[in-house]
């Protein structure tokens, strides 16, 4: 009898729920300083709870994404038809480069006929030749390509090298669009945003420089924009090699990604030197955020995550189980998500992980990592752990007939 007691006891115990608090955030986290109860967009949207788990081989390698790179061999310039009449000004830096024409949408523009397309080098017009390659409209949206109506791309023949040429159309008629590539340029502007996931009021920053090759090119001239997904734009400063601006607190709530919009220029012994380099960010409004301790059950392996919320909405958790394995060391093991409609207040999210998913020989101690809240209403990641906790729960030896006790202990 005093066994079986005994054996309920230690049971019970194995199973509670113990208090404990989330590891603070790492210099790669992002957490709300300050939220704003931001209204619903318009809608219908998910109610009931949703939760899901699965099991993930322990030998995969997990990491957080770095921001991409863009690297640009391209430049856009906007050109009305008396400097195409007279010859548009280009320099390019490579053979082979590829330009584009397009009538502007916003002004009453004549589309471009192939026919009336010249090239010219030091005021001399050059034979038809000079185009390795020509596309009309309909060749490029038979390609795919989503190209406005009127829109001709040409390609210059790798035998005229680089220079500077001058692009001419004698009966354009309104405003262009001239868009140029150079695939096989050294010339290239590199931007890299020091987080692709932002949230509202916070500081864009975002690397850049203008390279040939490997060497930064000396004397470049760069400016930046921030562009919302309504089209809402904000001046950056630029310096040294990184461009900085503060989003709104009270950001755009249009759906979509923000821009970052770079321009570079250069002298060179052929012509200035254009490029333009473009890096999307995630902006959310700070609508919930984690706080307060978590409660952790080990009989179902299951986290209890506090959420302060100021805006309803529809909430998600997501995250990685890391469990310790027969070496010793900590491997990921399972993955849970869970969503659920959260009031404004003190609310909790739980991510079930199941026992069923640890491999044999795996256990405490455990770790929750890439931890993500995100407010689906509004299609936005809120805050992020790359470590969110760390819970180790042991059993003291007991004989097998005779029992023992449990001892808990938590590495914070």
């Amino acid at each position: 009898m005093n066994k079986t007691l005994l054996a309920c006891f230690i049971s019970l115990a194995f199973s509670s729920a113990q208090a404990a608090s989330l590891l603070p955030p790492g210099a790669a986290d992002q957490q709300p300083s300050k939220l704003v109860a931001a209204p619903l967009p318009g809608g219908e949207f998910e109610r009931q709870p949703v939760a899901m788990a699965w099991a993930m081989d322990p030998a995969t390698e997990l990491a957080a994404d770095a921001p991409h790179l863009a690297e640009s061999r391209e430049y856009w310039a906007a050109v009305d038809a008396g400097q195409l009449k007279a010859g548009f000004g280009l320099t390019t830096t490579a053979p082979g480069a590829l330009v584009r024409i397009s009538p502007e949408a916003r002004v009453k523009s004549a589309s471009v006929d192939p026919g009336e397309v010249r090239l010219l080098r030091d005021g001399r017009p050059l034979p038809a030749s000079a185009f390795k390659r020509l596309a009309t409209t309909g060749q490029l949206k038979q390609a795919g390509m989503d190209v406005p109506d009127g829109t001709v791309i040409v390609q210059l023949d790798d035998s005229l090298g680089q220079g500077r040429f001058q692009l001419q159309m004698g009966k354009a008629s309104g405003r262009y669009l001239v868009h140029v590539f150079e695939p096989h340029s050294s010339v290239v502007l590199l931007a890299q945003a020091e987080s692709s996931r932002l949230l509202a009021g916070d500081t864009v920053e975002v690397a850049t420089s203008l390279r040939r090759g490997k060497a930064l090119i000396e004397g470049g001239v760069v400016q930046a924009q921030l562009v919302s997904p309504s089209g809402q734009s904000w001046p950056m400063s630029v310096r040294n090699g990184k461009a900085s601006g503060q989003l709104p607190l009270d950001a755009d709530p249009t759906p979509g990604l923000w821009e970052v919009q770079l321009f570079a220029g250069a002298a060179s012994k052929d012509g200035p030197v254009q490029r333009d380099a473009r890096t999307a960010i995630e902006v959310s409004r700070p609508t919930a955020r984690l706080g307060g301790d978590y409660a952790f059950d080990p009989g179902s392996v299951k986290f209890s995550l506090p959420v302060q919320v100021a805006a309803p909405g529809r909430y998600e958790l997501r995250g990685v189980l890391y469990a310790t394995g027969p070496s010793g060391q900590s491997a990921p093991v399972a993955q849970a998500h869970s969503a659920n409609w959260l009031e404004a207040g003190e609310r909790k999210l739980d991510l079930a992980f199941g026992p069923g998913n640890l491999p044999m020989g795996y256990g405490a101690p455990f770790e929750l990592r890439f931890l993500e809240l995100k407010d689906q209403t509004r299609l936005g990641t809120l805050e992020t752990r790359v470590l969110a906790l760390r819970e180790t729960i042991r059993r003291a030896p007991r004989d097998r007939d005779e029992g023992g006790a449990l001892d808990r202990r938590r590495v914070r």
